[in-house]
């Protein structure tokens, strides 16, 4: 199983990581922006992608972290382009909000469930609200990309 995960958030990166990793998944490989995302997208192929939806355009340099650009709605940006190369990959939305806003749209978790559904049936598999002090992420995550139900 080879999987993408798109986060730019270093400690839920590293709490899905470790939970994947105690499930033997191993071949896992993280960027954390848009832009990064599509590039790994367009040079290897995955089963698996996991996707943060609000991210940064592009990965910091450490020199101008401050005008880059965030993207409350990134992950759907990559989603597009899946969809528009016609990519065979099996999409989890893990997100730590509730709601996802811009200036534009404002979304709750079952909306933008609703939403993906019905714009991307043949990738999107499901969205799971991550959340640190609960194990509900876990049990999800397991389903969706294990088939498995962890109690």
């Amino acid at each position: 199983m080879n999987i993408l995960f798109v986060e730019d958030e270093l400690s839920k990166q590293r709490d899905v990581l470790k939970f994947l990793k105690e499930k033997h998944i191993e071949n896992i490989t993280t960027v954390n922006s848009v832009m990064s995302g599509m590039i790994k997208l367009k040079q290897e192929k995955y089963d698996y992608l996991l996707l943060d939806m609000s991210l940064p355009l592009y990965d910091f340099n450490g020199e101008d972290e401050d005008n880059n650009e965030f993207d409350a709605f990134g992950g759907l940006e990559i989603l597009n382009e899946v969809q528009r190369r016609g990519m065979v990959v099996k999409v989890v939305v893990i997100t730590a909000f509730d709601i996802i806003e811009d200036s534009t749209r404002r979304l709750d978790l079952e909306q933008l469930d609703i939403q993906m559904k019905n714009n991307y049936p043949s990738n999107y598999l499901g969205c799971i609200h991550y959340d640190l002090s609960s194990l509900e992420w876990k049990m999800e995550l397991s389903n969706l990309i294990l088939g498995e139900k962890i109690l």
